[in-house]
């Protein structure tokens, strides 16, 4: 029997100046800490992470530590859930600041009747600088809208965000979690989509009920760190191309399939809704433009994956 409703787990790797920022605000949430525990899985740190949770751990029972040596943020995560005593295990990245509701938000959620199969939150973008002006804040969003409700069927496929999202333990169980092939490795950028492969996998699985398995709720909410590094041009095109090999990594999409047609034809209409866009927008025609090559570069990623599945 689960000793807890909910465990929140953060992963982290060489982030002692931030993952301070996010134990404080967990410290501070209104729900009770007899109801949560945080486990911090150090994925391998060489900074003084260890030293900067510990400083936490002895002063908060409610909060675990451990080190786990093998790289791989599929591996960290995995961990964390395996060391999870609650029913529930919900996930934070390290570079955030959480709202002091955000603990019973997530919890309200995720033990409502019917219950969703997860739920995922609200982020924002925190920002460490000022950003350029045609980098809008949509550029770092992630959210479903104002009301909380569950996932279209048609949208619900890839489910949520990762940095803010909980599931039931037995759901993770029954998935294995999160894949190693996905969340880790790569020369320059990791192949990317762990929890989107997830969320894929359940989909599957649920398709005649998937307007009922996914819940969005905005008062879970976080603000996400976003460096400099998110405005540099080439970065998001190699983000978006990164992303877009693992959907077809993950769908084990053929070239010149059906599906393969399908969402490349998602680049003929990004075309027309650029020249919309640069007639009617308020936003600088330099975020548009950056938004289409971001397509293109998504799309990109998917066709290259895609030829190595032959």
């Amino acid at each position: 029997m689960n000793e807890l409703p909910l465990s929140v787990v953060i992963c982290t790797y060489n982030r002692a100046d931030l993952i301070g920022l996010a134990l404080a605000d967990l410290t501070r949430q209104t729900l009770d800490t007899r109801e949560f525990e945080i486990i911090v899985i150090d994925n391998n740190s060489r900074d003084t992470t260890p030293e900067v949770v510990q400083s936490f751990t002895e002063q908060y029972p409610h909060i675990r530590y451990f080190f786990e040596g093998k790289p791989g943020r599929s591996i960290a995560r995995n961990r964390g859930w395996q060391e999870a005593r609650g029913e529930f295990v919900a996930y934070l990245d390290d570079d955030i600041r959480v709202d002091p509701q955000w603990a019973t938000a997530m919890l309200r959620a995720l033990q409502q009747t019917p219950r969703p199969l997860a739920v995922g939150g609200l982020v924002e973008p925190w920002y460490a600088e000022t950003p350029p002006t045609w980098f809008v804040r949509d550029f770092e969003l992630r959210s479903w809208g104002d009301q909380p409700g569950y996932i279209p069927a048609q949208r619900a496929p890839f489910g949520f965000a990762g940095g803010n999202m909980g599931i039931a333990k037995k759901v993770l169980q029954q998935y294995g979690g999160f894949q190693e092939e996905l969340g880790g490795g790569g020369e320059h950028m990791p192949r990317m989509g762990e929890e989107t492969d997830l969320f894929f996998r359940i989909y599957k699985d649920h398709q005649d009920e998937a307007d009922r398995i996914f819940w969005f709720e905005p008062a879970a909410r976080i603000q996400h760190w976003t460096p400099a590094r998110n405005w540099q041009i080439p970065y998001r095109l190699q983000r978006s191309h990164a992303s877009g090999a693992a959907r077809a990594w993950m769908m084990q999409v053929k070239p010149y399939s059906w599906e393969y047609w399908r969402v490349l034809a998602f680049g003929v209409k990004s075309t027309f809704r650029l020249l919309k866009s640069l007639a009617t927008t308020k936003h600088p025609m330099k975020t548009e433009w950056v938004k289409y090559r971001q397509t293109l570069a998504y799309l990109k990623g998917f066709s290259d994956e895609s030829r190595t599945l032959k």
